[in-house]
């Protein structure tokens, strides 16, 4: 699987995720050496610190360096080929998050991303946002070179109890 591709990673970007829990698990591997997280909403932030304490856990590594802010903006800022891997943990591409799953993200993306980097990215439930799905597979296959797949794992919580990703 392309997840174990990640964790010989070195320079890690993630954005949005604010409760935490993608960071938790990026700072889990000694491998990562810095880790930037772009969070839109300090809020969210200070509620996983205070109510979720072990889900923000990650957010006292010293590996970290949190930017509150735009995550389309800092990836505009961000120098060429400097990350390893970009992960979108992103809310439903309405209001801020919309510009999340549009093409020019996605070739920031790419532009910051190294050679032979990976982004994985949410991509919305296959029974509910198929428009939204092909889209962002589209997009993928016009910027992305290589391996381009659509995954999904459940998450009763969710709207259909499921919830996608794009790995590329």
């Amino acid at each position: 699987m392309r997840q174990s591709r990640v964790i010989n990673e070195t320079k890690v970007l993630v954005i949005g995720g604010g409760d935490g829990g993608v960071l938790r698990e990026v700072a889990r591997y000694a491998s990562v050496e810095h880790i930037d997280m772009c969070e839109i909403d300090k809020m969210v932030v200070d509620v996983s610190k205070q109510y979720f304490p072990n889900v923000a856990i990650g957010f006292e590594d010293p590996r970290v360096n949190l930017v509150i802010g735009d995550g389309v903006a800092f990836l505009k800022n961000a120098a060429e080929g400097s990350y390893d891997a970009v992960i979108v943990d992103s809310s439903d591409p309405i209001g801020p998050a919309k510009e999340l799953f549009e093409k020019p993200f996605f070739q920031s993306v790419a532009r910051a991303l190294r050679p032979g980097g990976v982004v994985c990215t949410q991509a919305e439930s296959l029974w509910l946002h198929m428009d939204i799905i092909e889209d962002i597979v589209s997009n993928c296959r016009d910027i992305f070179k290589g391996s381009v797949n659509y995954a999904w794992t459940s998450v009763p919580t969710y709207p259909s109890g499921v919830i996608g990703f794009m790995l590329c």
